[in-house]
């Protein structure tokens, strides 16, 4: 019987090539399978558009692979906005969950949806690619990736940068001030003092009470006014390290621990960039020809957390981002849940400190547009709470930027909802944007939680320089 089977496979196979039937399945010695394949997942390379030569690839998800080979597939075309074709690579499935890669070329005909029948070891599905309009990435709609150039309140920055140099004597203008080097503005750390040294600029333990007046007016126009974001939040960051301080930590915590770097001269035509940091906060904001180009990387973190009390102030710094955020993951259905679980633990940032250019090339989790309007509104309130950091002028067109990618804009998490565990964490994946948060336990308030959050962009860190 099973010989008998076996010569029907080959004869048929045969049939096939002789009378040239078209398949966008794939072929192989061991009919290669899948239970499922998750098109409303896939990722892409980059974005297609409208009358512009396209190359790109699509990653393709699946579940239940039996580990076998498959060739290079059909030319499938495109509907919707034609001119384009998607066409398997060959490969090996995973015996188990696993991924496909489909090569995507030609010239869409139009912006809107290039849509692809697909069919990959018994499984089918349509694979979506978003085209945008020619020239829509001046307008505020575009859904590709970008670098920054927007508005931010430069003149006054400059103003205050000035004002503050001009309170600083010879040799600590000498210690602040350095000629424009990206390699100086990614030495930062989220380390205390007496473990990272490599930080650049001067410290703000040299300064007077007058300095310190000067700083916190910069601090004030280079961040926005919006309730416990920005500048009340970096103010509640440095008053956690003297709490650390305070209560037995050392001299490796305090607020004198911090530094502030102009790495090139303040100016509302040049390059340059302003970096303060220290233990748990660290501003990288990069400025160009009187635009902000870039206001990442960006790191919170807080010890002890959610809030706390010194000298008679109550602070609360990064609490509206865990609400946010958890508040986002509660949103999910538990099958939506389900796809952004992720496969492994995450127990630290993945694009945190020294660690740039760490982005994962495909994306993974729930893709956010697939999910309800009310859900993307969640996505884009925790979104905003890492945005709103900037001063306000550049925090709303940045935000309205990332507004403009939610569609393909990707969730994962792992751990609780509530994020409040050690090991939980949470990751917002888009053309752009890039935020981590990590619940870590407490280093000197022992038995309670620590987060690490980083902002990142994926094409706008340190300016794009």
């Amino acid at each position: 019987m099973n010989l008998k089977l076996s010569i029907f496979s080959v004869v048929f196979v045969t049939v096939l090539l002789i009378f040239g039937c078209e398949t966008t399945d794939v072929t192989t010695e061991t009919t290669a399978s899948v239970t499922a394949l998750n098109c409303t997942s896939a990722t892409f390379s980059s974005t297609a558009t409208a009358g512009t030569a396209y190359t790109g690839t699509a990653t393709v998800p699946y579940t239940g692979g039996n580990g076998g080979v498959y060739t290079t597939g059909t030319a499938v075309s495109s509907s919707g906005v034609t001119g384009l074709t998607a066409t398997l690579t060959a490969g090996t499935l995973a015996s188990g969950d696993g991924s496909v890669t489909f090569a995507i070329t030609g010239t869409p005909n139009a912006s809107g949806t290039a849509s692809f029948a697909i069919s990959v070891g018994g499984q089918s599905c349509t694979l979506s690619l978003t085209v945008t309009a020619a020239g829509s990435g001046t307008g505020g709609t575009s859904t590709s990736a970008s670098a920054w150039s927007i508005d931010s309140d430069i003149s006054n920055i400059v103003a205050m940068a000035e004002a503050f140099k001009a309170t600083l004597t010879t040799t600590q203008v000498t210690a602040l001030q350095d000629s424009y080097n990206k390699a100086h503005a990614q030495k930062w750390s989220n380390l205390p003092e007496g473990l990272y040294r490599g930080r650049v600029g001067l410290q703000t333990s040299t300064f007077s009470t007058a300095q310190w007046t000067a700083f916190y007016n910069l601090l004030k126009a280079a961040t926005s006014s919006i309730t416990n974001e920005g500048n009340a939040e970096y103010l509640g960051i440095l008053a956690a390290d003297d709490y650390l301080n305070s209560i037995g930590g050392g001299s490796d915590y305090g607020s004198g621990n911090y530094y502030i770097a102009f790495i090139g001269t303040p100016s509302t035509t040049g390059l340059w960039c302003l970096q303060i940091g220290g233990h748990h906060g660290t501003i990288i904001h990069t400025y160009s020809g009187g635009k902000m180009t870039g206001g990442t990387p960006s790191f919170r973190s807080t010890e002890p957390f959610p809030t706390y009390t010194y000298k008679g102030v109550t602070y609360n710094p990064i609490q509206q981002e865990h609400v946010a955020l958890s508040a986002m993951l509660k949103g999910l259905s538990s099958s939506e849940l389900s796809t952004a679980k992720r496969s492994s633990a995450q127990n630290d940032l993945i694009a945190g400190p020294q660690k740039d250019s760490s982005f994962p090339t495909t994306k993974t989790g729930v893709k956010v547009g697939n999910l309800t309007q009310a859900q993307k509104d969640l996505v884009l309130a925790a979104i905003k709470t890492y945005t709103d950091d900037l001063d306000d002028k550049a925090a709303a067109a940045v935000y309205a930027k990332y507004k403009a990618d939610i569609d393909n804009t990707y969730i994962s998490y792992y751990g609780s909802t509530d994020l409040t565990a050690s090991g939980d964490y949470v990751l917002i994946d888009g053309p752009n944007v890039w935020i981590e948060f990590s619940m870590q336990g407490g280093i000197i308030v022992r038995n309670a939680n620590h987060p690490h959050s980083v902002w990142r962009d994926r094409l706008s860190d340190y300016g794009a320089n």
